[in-house]
């Protein structure tokens, strides 16, 4: 129970302490705006107004960071914060003019005064509000550097880059030349936002109608000109996306032609090879060619020997049968001639036996 009661004031303080740095941009915001709308020209330097915006930006931006454990520093600072935020951000892409300026800067040795270099100069170019804006949108690129309870990884850091936007109708021309960035004091001066400005000084007059006049003429022009750098920027943006497509359509054009490159080469090489391969094949043909004719000539060199040898043995058969006809009539005629002397023989052999006979029987008598 007793836990549970402390977590309860744990949060109610977070949403307080939330709530008052929220109201403290609020005031500071406006402060600022009225104080530059009353210039008649814009802001070259930075006054106490301009100045305490700043350190509630930094504030805000600050408010929740978790404890960094190293040599040199026991915090992490809100210039992480913005490194990690621009990191691979198409909408930030602006940013890297930014961190090379800020580098580029000697006399700055830690982050947090490169930080508020950083600050200043993105407010010079009227994008404080989009750089809100993106950490709204990336909580997850922020959110191991903060505690649960900081205002960025809340709901309320999606307001923050709505008053933010206010800034853009005043033109601040800011020299960070020497000035010590590093070591500057921290202190909101709540003076300044108790009832109408500081109780303490005596009120303004009150501005004359022609003052009010020229204000509000200044004022719409102010205007005017935030719109027309709001279109400058978007055209910006519009002409950075082109130009990166522009990029990605030449790399894939030359991915392209190198692929039809790479086809020509393959093609050569299938047609050099087609190309052989019929002069193979037309020899090959020639060869087979070459081949039945010669073979052509030794069958019919073979049908001329084939029909001579034919014809001869034609020959020799009409001559072997003629000779075996004559063979078999003189064998016939032969065994006809035997056949009669069989025949004379047996009547010879009965005519001896009858006078043999004839003979003995005579003896006898």
């Amino acid at each position: 129970m007793q836990n549970n009661g402390e977590n309860a004031d744990s949060e109610k303080f977070h949403n307080i302490e939330r709530s008052n740095l929220i109201q403290l941009l609020k005031l500071s915001i406006k402060n600022f705006i009225d104080y530059a709308l009353s210039l008649t020209s814009g802001l070259d330097e930075e006054e106490s107004n301009l100045y305490q915006l700043f350190v509630v930006i930094e504030k805000v931006l600050s408010h929740g960071l978790k404890e960094k454990n190293s040599l040199f520093s026991n915090r992490s600072d809100f210039y992480n914060v913005i490194q990690a935020v621009s990191k691979d951000s198409l909408e930030l892409d602006w940013t890297k003019d930014l961190f090379e300026s800020v580098n580029n800067i000697s006399y700055l040795k830690t982050h947090v005064g490169r930080g508020r270099a950083f600050l200043r100069l993105t407010a010079m170019q009227k994008k404080t509000h989009v750089l809100f804006t993106e950490i709204a949108n990336n909580i997850d690129k922020v959110r191991m550097l903060y505690h649960p309870f900081a205002l960025l990884l809340s709901e309320e850091a999606h307001m923050i880059s709505g008053l933010l936007v206010g800034l853009n109708v005043i033109d601040c021309n800011l020299c960070l030349k020497e000035r010590d960035l590093d070591n500057l004091p921290q202190v909101i001066q709540l003076s300044r936002y108790l009832k109408d400005g500081n109780y303490l000084e005596s009120p303004s007059p009150p501005l004359s109608p022609q003052l009010d006049t020229h204000k509000q003429d200044y004022q719409n022009i102010l205007e005017q000109k935030s719109y027309i750098e709001e279109i400058n920027e978007k055209l910006r943006l519009d002409y950075s996306l082109t130009e990166k497509k522009s990029l990605m359509f030449q790399e894939d054009n030359e991915m392209l032609m190198k692929e039809v490159s790479s086809m020509k080469s393959r093609l050569e090489e299938l047609t050099s090879e087609r190309d052989c391969l019929r002069r193979k094949l037309d020899e090959s043909e020639d060869a087979y060619q070459r081949k039945m004719q010669a073979e052509k000539q030794d069958i019919a060199i073979e049908r001329e020997t084939y029909e001579t040898s034919r014809q001869g043995l034609n020959e020799m058969y009409l001559s072997a049968k003629e000779k075996l006809t004559a063979t078999y009539t003189t064998i016939h005629e032969l065994e006809r001639d035997v056949e009669i002397e069989r025949k004379i023989s047996r009547i010879w052999r009965r005519v001896w036996d009858s006078w043999r006979r004839s003979y003995s029987t005579r003896k006898t008598r």
